[in-house]
């Protein structure tokens, strides 16, 4: 199943509905079952297991034409607000030509007395991968209050001349847990959503070469944190490693990869991230960007404005208007 989380014209009250795979419309899973507390978000449904999902799709195949909505006559909203959102790298290949990027802009556009390959060699080691066994629950975390709705305007901050894409697919957590044994960590996995991590290059890279940080506010910031239009249910994906991923900038194709460049599984990071810790429902992990995944990588920058197209075979297209700040 597809969900989403969507308003109608005149009512900001945010509602669960479900896709009913017709290309048209929605089912109001709110509206449809007002006094049901698993259907008033899609928290409670994930928080509602597998009973929930259960009656979602008793709903799905007992359709009822009252509680329909056109999708055209919608706007979708962020599928839920992450009770933690965090990037766990377990798609790491990217690393290497950002780091060879990072270096170039601080050598060109900084004081820094350091040749290319000094700045390398100090940068490496702040970007390797996040994935570590002993990872505590706060490495690699997000502002969830930074989630933008799919389809929405950002807002290019006017302290940075270089703002980047990252195309990553996201697990969404269904089942609360710590110390998981690696025989039900899949069971832990709710779902699936598309996630572009947006970041300020040049605010990154002056970040890394003054206080050292990797993120920062390079990161969170209004509106910098995107994943949708969707959230698709696990059983849809039986092969999460096995997706095609593009980015289209203005229509145009500017970046292909898929996810079997993925060293781990969110399997493997349940396992890990579990160990001496609790990971909770309702969290959202980011896989790290795919190769070719960012136009900084690329060497390329965004023009101003811009129309950003995330699409993850199975899942969707996550898309937004990118204009400057006035």
């Amino acid at each position: 199943m597809k969900f989403v989380t969507f308003r109608t014209p005149g009512d900001p009250t945010p509602r669960l509905g479900i896709d009913n795979r017709d290309n048209h419309s929605y089912t109001d899973l709110t509206g449809r079952f007002p006094d049901d507390p698993d259907f008033a978000s899609m928290l409670s449904l994930i928080d509602g297991g597998q009973a929930a999902l259960d009656k979602a799709w008793a709903a799905y195949t007992t359709l009822d034409e009252a509680h329909l909505v056109e999708k055209r006559t919608v706007s979708l909203l962020a599928p839920f607000r992450p009770r933690r959102l965090r990037d766990v790298s377990l798609i790491v290949n990217h690393l290497r030509p950002s780091v060879a990027k990072t270096a170039q802009w601080i050598a060109a556009n900084t004081d820094d007395p350091r040749t290319v390959a000094e700045i390398m060699a100090a940068v490496d080691p702040l970007v390797s991968p996040l994935y570590e066994p002993t990872a505590p629950p706060s490495a690699a975390e997000r502002d969830a209050e930074t989630v933008s709705a799919p389809g929405s305007v950002l807002t290019w901050p006017g302290r940075s001349d270089w703002l980047d894409y990252e195309l990553e697919l996201c697990a969404v957590i269904g089942r609360s847990g710590s110390d998981i044994d690696p025989s039900v960590a899949g069971d832990h996995i709710f779902g699936y959503a598309v996630y572009n991590d947006w970041t300020l290059r040049d605010v990154q890279a002056r970040n890394i070469a003054g206080s050292g940080s990797v993120h920062g506010d390079s990161k969170d910031f209004l509106n910098g944190n995107s994943f949708g239009p969707c959230v698709v249910t696990k059983d849809e994906i039986p092969d999460f490693r096995d997706l095609e991923m593009t980015v289209r900038v203005n229509g145009r194709v500017w970046g292909q990869g898929s996810t079997s460049e993925m060293l781990h599984g969110f399997d493997d990071a349940v396992v890990s991230l579990s160990r001496g810790h609790e990971i909770v429902a309702g969290e959202v992990w980011g896989t790290g960007t795919v190769p070719d995944g960012s136009s900084f990588e690329l060497g390329k920058r965004l023009p101003r404005p811009a129309f950003v197209e995330l699409e993850i075979e199975r899942i969707g297209v996550l898309s937004h208007y990118v204009v400057p700040e006035l």
